[in-house]
């Protein structure tokens, strides 16, 4: 039997979404909820051709449009197939088996698992009882392996952020770790560290299509960093890392950015709408800036998910994290997508545990649609 490398071994598999979500109410993922601009749709037809089709990806033109909308020069800028390539390259570029990566816990877990397929190893900055997670606790889990810190600003599950000092104090103490900066929520949380790129060389920034652009499907990430931390990035990637449909869908997506904004004030104000009904019934939650709201609905939080899941609303259970048992995160969608939610949500009042950890009263969730008990 022909044995993989032992760092291979020893993982653990990523949990992707489940089949079988097309149609229902996606508040899962994190995805965009209503979907791309049209035109981003009819652009897409436009490529769909047997030429188009038969041609690999031509990516001058891509590049330089790109980078003139991030503000950056083109040298500057890196495709990726989607943020997980992205991290993908950093590991490829810059980690050695036994070097450290430094990560907030929780946190995407597909840090993680890349630089463990790299062979390295993993140390964890954990939220504080409040979820809050400084500077000095980041740079308390550096050490002399450690290659690099990843951070998601916003982060995922949590939905908050490092603030802008705190990186700053991050970026100027660790000159010898590279910081990655993951910006997939930016469109809803609005600060950015990109102009930040030529003053730190130690800093990459990651943007993707896939969230407030609604393309995740077609897989475009964007890496942004300073020249000399590009050069060997683009040596060490496969030369066609993104594809013609998806450049073009981007290129296309970014001429409409106005109806990207409008849908991220959109999902803003659901999001704060969700966290006033949380308010109103006493369920826990953290205060977030991004897409999505972590609550804490207690013990029945897996049996709430799945017996949403049979209504076509989907929602992610992070129980799985011994630290967040209990805890859903919803993403927010539109009004009347977050009214569905709402209004689904308040059958299981009296089975969702407040902050005080009480219930309203005890009541059997019943039989799912399985025949299963939930």
């Amino acid at each position: 039997m022909v044995r993989p490398r032992k760092a291979v071994e020893r993982l653990k598999a990523y949990r992707p979404p489940r089949e079988g979500r097309g149609g229902k109410l996606r508040l899962d993922f994190n995805e965009n909820t209503v979907g791309c601009a049209p035109q981003v749709v009819r652009a897409l037809r436009d490529k769909l051709n047997s030429d188009w089709l038969s041609r690999y990806p031509e990516y001058e033109e891509a590049r330089e449009t790109l980078a003139a909308y991030f503000g950056v020069s083109v040298d500057e800028l890196l495709l990726a197939n989607g943020t997980d390539d992205a991290i993908k390259m950093v590991c490829d570029t810059f980690v050695n088996p036994g070097d450290n990566l430094v990560v907030p816990a929780p946190t995407f877990p597909v840090y993680e698992f890349f630089n463990s397929v790299a062979g390295g190893r993993t140390r964890r900055a954990r939220y504080d009882e409040n979820f809050h997670l400084s500077a000095d606790m980041l740079l308390a889990a550096v050490n002399k392996r450690t290659r690099w810190m990843a951070i998601a600003n916003p982060n995922n599950p949590t939905g908050t952020v490092v603030s802008q000092p705190d990186l700053r104090k991050i970026l100027r103490e660790a000159p010898d770790t590279l910081i990655l900066v993951d910006e997939a929520y930016v469109d809803f949380s609005g600060e950015t560290v990109l102009p930040w790129i030529r003053k730190y060389p130690n800093l990459v920034v990651t943007r993707t299509f896939s969230k407030a652009f609604g393309l995740a499907g077609l897989r475009l990430g964007c890496i942004l960093t300073n020249a000399e931390i590009a050069d060997p990035m683009r040596r060490a990637q496969n030369p066609f890392a993104a594809n013609s449909l998806a450049l073009a869908c981007a290129l296309e997506a970014i001429r409409h950015d106005k109806y990207v904004a409008r849908y991220a004030q959109q999902v803003c104000n659901s999001r704060d709408k969700l966290c006033r009904y949380f308010d109103s019934i006493g369920i826990e939650y953290v205060p977030s800036v991004s897409n999505f709201v972590l609550a804490r609905v207690g013990a029945k939080a897996s049996e709430i998910a799945l017996q949403l899941r049979d209504q076509d609303i989907l929602v992610r259970d992070w129980s799985y994290d011994p630290r967040l048992k209990g805890y859903l995160r919803f993403t927010a969608g539109s009004s009347a997508q977050t009214r569905k939610l709402i209004q689904a949500l308040a059958q299981f009042r009296d089975v969702m545990e407040t902050r005080d950890g009480s219930l309203p009263r005890r009541k059997s969730l019943g039989k799912s649609s399985t025949g299963r008990s939930r």
